[in-house]
């Protein structure tokens, strides 16, 4: 299993386009095969901010995931293009 958490922010003018391309994203994204959990929080601490967590069966579904046709569309071509700060933590469990 592949754990992603993801941290994005935006400038103020653009946090409500970013949660319309976060709502599409999630619930394109849990339905791929190997997609184990895919959310998306608002940052309370920071107006501007979300985060998400991804947990993927194993690599081959994380890759699929990073060429499908909505990835494209609402996270390469809309929310990175869109952000202002990015920042991609990736783990594995313990044990």
């Amino acid at each position: 299993m592949i754990a992603l958490h993801v941290r994005y922010g935006f400038p103020p003018e653009k946090v409500a386009e970013a949660a319309e391309l976060f709502a599409k994203m999630q619930a394109a994204t849990r339905l791929e095969h190997g997609c184990l959990a895919y959310s998306v929080y608002r940052i309370k601490d920071d107006p501007t901010g979300f985060w998400l967590h991804e947990e993927w069966a194993d690599q081959a579904s994380l890759d699929a995931h990073s060429k499908a046709p909505h990835f494209m569309e609402f996270s390469v071509g809309g929310l990175q293009k869109i952000a202002n700060r990015r920042e991609v933590i990736r783990g594995e469990p313990l044990g």
